[in-house]
């Protein structure tokens, strides 16, 4: 806890989620079969158990001569072994063929390893002479040779259920050739910004307004998540007009975010409108910067309502604290997020409360075999452009005064591509 001016008493960011989190009704989401195509970014619902081997024969691992390997032995380029040639073999089809003592068969990558044989002699260890090949190399055993069910065994359970499903997964079901899969259905996210300023993206601008950018923003970062948006759009700074929209968006979706109105000032109405809907309020204010009037609240229902504040900073870092791992808890993913960060040195001081997680936006570069973090911002929640030019998120620990020049520093990286 942390006491700041406008607020009763400020939650440290760890503490107000996992109370939030512990407060959350655990209830399974219904499920659906997807084809398998459009399972992508979507949760298992089940565990997969395969129905067959992969490969589902021994298969040839590169080019070369299919053999029996105990024929091979003693095999050097000095003193070389010679085999007789009785066909060839390539992808697609059962080879009709068996190998006896000393023969061998030119065999291609991923084609079905004759019967008899047990190994592969690689081509650049072997010289083909007219009806006969010379071997250089001893080979052990299934050398060169992928056996059935080397890379998944009929009765595995490949994946878990709570996967969340990437194309390396689902590249997995489909070579156990399954075409469908259950998922769970979309966690249905509703979407309200509020403010008497704003205007959506192509309105004429008069005195006065400004574009609402941190609902596109919002949208556009969970893109990749197994969710389903529902815009409510602009909602006056009034409780009556917020209230019937707030109730609405809580009874069709099982998360509302809310956009500004989080604050103390005569303007926010967001936590009286929750109050009068019936909802609780679990946090109001977080020892964050930017961020600080975040509200994490709960409907009647047992649904969660998480408060971001309105400029686009704050709205950003308070929807990676709290949204994010609310969204994956009801979407009923299983394992920890993977937060792509560098070890990086800091090139100049930066200050920071104690007591408050402030989140600087740095410039990253690589020099003299190290990546250096430049402040591009320390503070203002409403600077777009720090999140337009800045590469990363240094964050300072409530525990901690400041970040002096020449020091190491982890970095949360918020860009794709880094042009160093």
């Amino acid at each position: 806890m942390h006491l700041s001016r406008g607020f009763k008493q400020l939650e440290r960011v760890d503490d107000a989620l996992s109370s939030f989190l512990g407060l959350l009704k655990k209830k399974e989401l219904d499920s659906e079969v997807v084809h398998i195509e459009e399972s992508i970014n979507r949760v298992l619902a089940e565990d997969v158990i395969s129905d067959a081997d992969v490969p589902p024969f021994d298969r040839a691992a590169m080019d070369g001569y299919a053999v029996r390997a105990e024929d091979t032995y003693g095999a050097s380029p000095s003193a070389p072994v010679v085999f007789r040639l009785i066909g060839s073999v390539h992808p697609g089809k059962k080879p009709d063929l068996k190998i006896g003592k000393l023969e061998a068969v030119w065999i291609t990558t991923g084609s079905y390893l004759p019967d008899g044989a047990d190994a592969v002699v690689m081509a650049e260890d072997a010289k083909r002479l007219g009806d006969e090949v010379e071997i250089y190399t001893s080979v052990p055993p299934w050398k060169n040779v992928d056996r059935a069910g080397e890379d998944i065994r009929k009765g595995d359970v490949i994946l878990r259920k709570g996967t969340f499903l990437g194309p390396y997964e689902i590249a997995a079901l489909c070579s156990i050739n399954l075409s469908r899969v259950k998922v769970y259905r979309r966690v249905k996210v509703g979407i309200i910004a509020t403010g008497d300023e704003l205007i959506e993206v192509g309105d004429i601008i008069t005195a006065g307004k400004v574009v609402n950018s941190s609902a596109p923003m919002i949208k556009l970062l969970m893109r990749d998540l197994p969710v389903e948006v529902k815009y409510y759009g602009i909602v006056r700074d009034e409780t009556s007009h917020l209230l019937p929209i707030l109730e609405k968006s809580i009874a069709e979706n099982d998360l509302v975010l809310t956009i500004a109105g989080t604050s103390v000032g005569d303007k926010d109405l967001l936590f009286k409108a929750i109050e009068q809907a019936g909802g609780r309020i679990v946090v109001h204010g977080v020892t964050q910067m930017p961020g600080r009037p975040t509200l994490l609240a709960i409907s009647p229902d047992g649904k969660p309502i998480i408060g971001l504040p309105g400029y686009p900073v704050a709205t950003a870092i308070s929807f990676m604290n709290f949204a994010l791992p609310v969204i994956e808890r009801i979407a009923g993913i299983e394992g920890e997020r993977f937060v792509p960060m560098v070890r990086a040195k800091v090139a100049s001081r930066i200050p920071s409360k104690p007591g408050v997680r402030h989140y600087a936006r740095v410039k990253l570069k690589r020099a003299d075999g190290e990546i250096i973090a430049s402040p591009v911002r320390v503070s203002g929640a409403g600077i777009i452009s720090s999140l337009k030019d800045g590469d990363g998120l240094l964050v300072i620990p409530e525990e901690v005064e400041g970040v002096e020049k020449g020091s190491y520093a982890d970095v949360i990286v918020i860009k794709r591509y880094l042009r160093w």
